[in-house]
């Protein structure tokens, strides 16, 4: 079931009487959990209803902005309707994976990276283009570069891996989103949570605004793999010769590096 906040009270009557029991008594209640949040998801049981997904619009962002040394960049964001209501949807889905067992447990992180797997897939067969899922990748580093207080989303170490995998036409091909986990699941290299630890003091220490002392060769062993992480969100943001310049500077390319990413990825096909 969605509600969007606007028309929550009519919506929620829509809901059978067992179902609506298992969720919050007030429709203040649920405004109050969903905060400032564009979207949330409760997850119920029952035969029909997998669960409820909040929407508020006018809390989801049009655009993200962030600091490169010294110069405010943007990325627009488009869809975020459909791409939101996807994530949200895309939780649920893991829950079903869970209940399939496909999967042993579902830690929050999993939670995030599985639901925007789904939301990848979704887009895929709904908009038969990988710019959306290019999309979200960039966002995540955004919120990452902006705070590391989101490093809980940053599901770049899997969304790399699965459009580095799959073309869109090999992603349209899988019917269910089932059948692409059960592919893609096997090969899957999973960050353990001090290689997240450690990734997230280097994007704190490369992206702060405060005065730090520098030190060029801090958790110098994840920076190659930050790089690459990174290198396709700087090109969108920057341009090629701008990111690779901003790298160097970083320390995260030497000048005989080649510089592989190329914003082709990110064109709509």
């Amino acid at each position: 079931m969605i509600c969007e906040v606007s028309s929550l009270q009519p919506c929620l009557h829509h809901l059978p009487s067992p179902v609506r029991h298992q969720l919050p008594a007030n429709v203040s209640e649920l405004n109050q959990i969903l905060g400032q949040r564009g979207a949330m998801v409760m997850a119920v049981e029952d035969s029909t209803i997998a669960g409820l997904i909040l929407l508020s619009p006018e809390n989801l962002p049009g655009s993200l902005s962030v600091n490169l040394s010294g110069s405010i960049v943007s990325l627009n964001l488009e869809n975020q309707h459909e791409l939101t209501l996807w994530h949200e949807m895309g939780h649920l889905e893991a829950n079903r994976l869970q209940d399939s067992g496909l999967i042993d447990e579902l830690t929050p992180y999993m939670h995030e990276w599985l639901a925007d797997c789904y939301l990848a897939w979704r887009v895929a067969q709904e908009k038969r283009s990988l710019g959306p899922i290019w999309q979200q990748y960039n966002r995540r580093n955004i919120d990452v570069m902006q705070s590391v207080d989101t490093m809980s989303h940053w599901t770049v170490p899997i969304l790399s891996q699965l459009l580095s995998r799959y073309s869109l036409q090999e992603l349209i091909a899988f019917e269910t989103f089932s059948e692409l986990m059960s592919d893609l699941l096997p090969q899957l290299e999973l960050p353990a949570p001090d290689s997240l630890a450690e990734f997230s003091s280097l994007i704190h220490r490369t992206f702060s605004t405060e005065v730090l002392q520098p030190l060029p060769n801090y958790m110098s062993w994840r920076k190659p793999a930050l790089r690459s992480y990174l290198e396709p969100t700087l090109t969108k943001l920057l341009g090629e010769e701008a990111a690779e310049h901003w790298l160097i500077e970083q320390k995260m390319l030497t000048g005989n590096d080649v510089f592989p990413m190329k914003m082709s990825h990110q064109v709509e096909l």
